[in-house]
């Protein structure tokens, strides 16, 4: 192999940097062994087709836990232990290959992208001038007897085609011949080495032609078909980058300074990624929130639309938690800062996003696995074209195996899944649901049955106050709210659920208030209530608030929470979990679209009963331990049905990896996330019924590109055999296939205006 030059060699030196791998690779949960794990996403210059694929992959399977790369969008995705395997000696199997890995983090990056953009426009409009040149000399050849054109005169526009066509030939289809000699010197085929041979065989021909004053040149076909093909990938790159624009760096959204409070109340202007937690910064009304942290000052609102999918603004005052990435409408606040930019929410969404665009699904993998075997049947073809026409006609004989050569195009239907399922996940991220894997969109378009967990996922893991009964009592305290104020007081400093409830409830209510009652004595019984002593008409009142029992007699019901006084029940306090808001339309719009739909809970039968009966949800379970919910998933699978599964709990971990697609918050125990495929960025389930919607359209895309994909192979290989394609045509050909896929998925990406569904 030959040696990488020094300046590489230090370039690659500097990934092993402990503060450089921090800014490009995530770390993951380690080995059993205790090695450490870092996940790493890169972008690599110069994979085009599925060959390309499956070089990258099989030159680092020895040396990384697990690699994918996606031709689609020309990202890779490793995951490596980097005291055993650096990660500067995995971007140098990469580049010994002869691409060009890049970290997707690195600002680099869009500037490289930009360059390499005007370059293949620059390459592309040059063919097209000299095609369009070499074109009006063509033509005169062609009539030259009609026009009783001298010999010497068409000889002279033969010489002047093939002069044009050398810009075409060594800048213009530059490209194609590196990539088919970095292919062939690494004995590999890839897609460009049937293209570069047959411009090299055409090029050649026709200027051996010219050399003997004998046979037929096609420079006229031979640059037609460069800029063909040229505009193709390009108008395929622009469709590609439109189609994935939902999946883009969330970070660059961010801003790249801001103002900086020091303790001594002077300003400073420092970058974004030198802010530290207890950084105090200002932040002006229209501005990107650069880092996770909470108001100190102000008031105003902020738009999240692009963390949760949630387009209506939210209040912000002193305390409330302001999110990066989110940004402020209509006034300026000071923030503290409490996570520095790279451990932020925002860079987490970023990260999940980059991960999911290097991932490949099933059906992607497996056009891979054929793309090898499909180009050395194409050549082998395009030999025998040869042969079998040196005895049909052998002036054509090399102009059939050259229009083999380029008809062929594994591409399309390597680009013909990922593409699709990589716009609808950008589709779905606008709307506030992460993809964490393309291949969980094909999942959820499959699910037949919907499995949701009841707390934190149909209803919130907090408790509300659902009604205040009043008691008939002899004290100066006779309205719902003056007992609320009461129990609230009582309830100050405890951190019990019904405490926090009650508290809320009191804060909520402009009648109520906790301050105008002394109480001494104040004490908390574990597991009961809060006793204290209440001066009332100038005398000590004992009370009580608690579980029946505690707080009231012995014979009452046992539901809801007992406010008493000397041991006379004053007021009972109704509670019930707060049922997200969005839960009951979202689950009939799933019942209507003819899923099953079940809960499973590890809650009491009469509150998992009552929220069943409230959503129409005719099948649940209560009092279900993990291994029950894994049980019921388990034989729902082998009923063969294809279950998706909603919840947010630890407990939830083994049913959210059995299921066929999983769903959790973002915000969920951090178990769950890990198993779930797909993730909803903010607090809502609507977003459920779009995701459904759209991957039944994505797979239906899919199906598409793929018979689109055969279909043109099959037609156009046979045409191009006997004889009915002319190379030019068969470049164009190539150059669509790819295209009409890209476009056909760019369907399903968000348009500009797409927003969240309310």
């Amino acid at each position: 192999m030959n040696a990488l030059e020094p300046r590489t060699a230090a370039a690659l030196a500097l990934l092993n940097d402990p503060a450089e791998l921090a800014e490009i690779t995530r770390t993951l949960a380690p080995r059993a062994d205790g090695a450490r794990r870092l996940e790493a996403v890169l972008t690599v210059d110069g994979v085009h087709c599925a060959a390309c694929v499956v070089n990258i992959e099989a030159a680092l399977r020895d040396a990384v836990e697990s690699v994918s790369v996606n031709a689609a969008t020309r990202r890779a995705r490793l995951v490596f232990l980097p005291d055993s395997q650096p990660l500067s000696s995995l971007f140098e199997r990469i580049e010994r290959l002869g691409y060009r890995p890049r970290p997707v983090s690195r600002d680099a990056i869009g500037m490289a992208e930009q360059a390499g953009r005007r370059v293949a426009l620059w390459r592309m409009l040059v063919a097209a001038l000299c095609m369009m040149q070499i074109m009006m000399y063509a033509v005169p050849r062609y009539t030259a007897a009609a026009l009783e054109m001298p010999p010497d005169i068409v000889r002279l526009l033969t010489w002047a085609e093939w002069t044009l066509s050398l810009p075409v030939l060594v800048f213009a289809a530059g490209p194609f011949f590196r990539n088919a000699w970095k292919d062939l010197r690494q004995r590999r085929i890839g897609m460009d080495v049937p293209v570069a041979l047959g411009i090299a065989v055409a090029f050649i021909s026709s200027s051996a032609a010219i050399a003997r004053g004998d046979g037929e040149v096609w420079f006229d076909s031979l640059t037609m078909f460069i800029a063909f093909l040229l505009i193709g990938r390009w108008l395929e790159s622009v469709a590609r980058e439109r189609a994935l624009s939902g999946l883009g760096d969330l970070t660059a959204r961010l801003p790249q300074t801001v103002e900086r409070i020091e303790s001594d109340g002077s300003t400073t202007t420092l970058s974004v990624r030198r802010l530290v937690p207890g950084d105090r910064i200002r932040l002006a009304a229209g501005q990107t929130v650069p880092a996770d942290g909470r108001v100190e000052s102000g008031r105003s609102h902020a738009n999240e639309s692009q963390l949760t999918g949630e387009s209506h603004p939210i209040a912000k005052q002193v305390g409330d938690a302001l999110a990066s990435g989110s940004v402020l409408i209509d006034a300026p606040l000071l923030m503290v800062v409490e996570r520095a930019p790279r451990d932020s929410r925002m860079q987490e969404i970023a990260d999940l996003i980059a991960s999911a665009s290097a991932r490949k699904p099933r059906l992607a993998q497996l056009a891979d696995q054929w793309a090898g075997p499909f180009l050395v049947a194409i050549l082998l073809l395009a030999a025998a074209a040869w042969l079998g026409w040196q005895f049909i006609d052998p002036h054509r004989a090399l102009a059939v195996a050259t229009a083999v050569l380029v008809v062929s195009c594994p591409c399309a239907l390597s680009l013909a899944t990922p593409t699709a399922l990589l716009a609808a996940s950008g589709h779905l991220a606008r709307l506030g649901l992460l993809a964490r894997s393309p291949q969980a969109i094909e999942s959820l378009a499959q699910a037949d049955t919907f499995v949701f967990d009841k707390t934190g996922t149909l209803s919130f893991d907090r408790l509300a106050l659902a009604s205040v009964q009043m008691q008939s009592h002899d004290t100066p305290i006779t309205s719902a709210s003056q007992a609320l104020g009461l129990a609230a007081a009582l309830d100050a400093d405890s951190l019990h659920p019904v405490a926090a409830a009650l508290r809320r409830a009191c804060e909520a209510d402009p009648q109520a208030s906790r301050e105008v009652f002394g109480l001494t004595d104040l004490s908390e019984q574990a597991g009961q209530g809060m006793s204290a002593t209440l001066t009332l008409a100038g005398r000590p009142r004992s009370v009580r608030l608690g579980r029946p029992g505690f707080s009231g007699p012995s014979d009452q019901s046992d539901e809801g929470i007992i406010l008493s006084i000397d041991g006379v029940s004053l007021a009972r306090f109704m509670l019930d979990e707060s049922i997200r808001p969005d839960a009951e339309p979202t689950l009939q719009a799933l019942h209507a679209a003819g899923l099953r739909l079940e809960i499973l809970s590890g809650d009491e039968h009469p509150r998992v009963a009552a929220l069943a009966a409230r959503l129409a949800v005719d099948r649940f379970q209560s009092r279900a331990s993990p291994q029950d919910k894994l049980a019921r998933l388990i034989d729902l699978q082998q009923s063969g049905h294809r279950v998706a599964m909603v919840g947010d709990g630890i407990n939830d971990a083994p049913v959210l990896a059995q299921a066929q697609v999983s769903i959790s918050f973002a915000t969920a125990a951090p178990l769950a996330q890990h198993q779930a495929d797909l993730l909803i960025l903010g607090d809502r389930l609507h977003s459920l019924t779009e995701a459904r919607r759209l991957s039944i359209r994505a797979l239906q895309v899919v199906r598409q590109n793929l018979f689109f994909s055969v279909a043109y192979n099959l037609l156009s290989i046979p045409l191009a055999l006997a004889g009915a394609l002319p190379p030019w045509l068969a470049g164009v050909g190539m150059a669509a296939s790819s295209l009409v896929v890209v476009l056909n998925a760019m369907r399903l990406a968000p348009s500009s205006t797409a927003r969240p569904t309310p």
